[in-house]
């Protein structure tokens, strides 16, 4: 295992993806998309999909974004936001 695979198990990153529309609608369709993106894909839905829409649907809005906890860039979330054109970046967590 590379030095950069071991720091990116590590520490957590944080995905920042733009909601399409603000609010709880805006959370409504971020999943909604995301449960569409596994199925067409033939994805197996995470084993924590229920604790992952109960945090986004708890997640604070800061100016349209929310924050998503992630272990690495190479993740299928981040995959889904490229996907689906949404606004995005990724930041280290502090």
């Amino acid at each position: 295992m590379s030095e950069e695979e071991v720091e990116e198990s590590v520490f957590h990153k944080k995905l920042k993806v733009k909601l399409k529309d603000k609010g709880k609608e805006g959370r409504i369709v971020f999943l909604k998309e995301y449960l569409e993106f596994l199925l067409r894909n033939s994805r197996p839905l995470p084993p924590d999909f229920p604790a992952f829409c109960r945090e986004v649907m708890g997640l604070d809005e800061r100016n349209g974004y929310i924050h998503i906890r992630i272990w690495n860039e190479r993740n299928e979330l981040v995959e889904f936001v490229r996907s689906m054109n949404y606004e995005y970046r990724i930041d280290q967590y502090d």
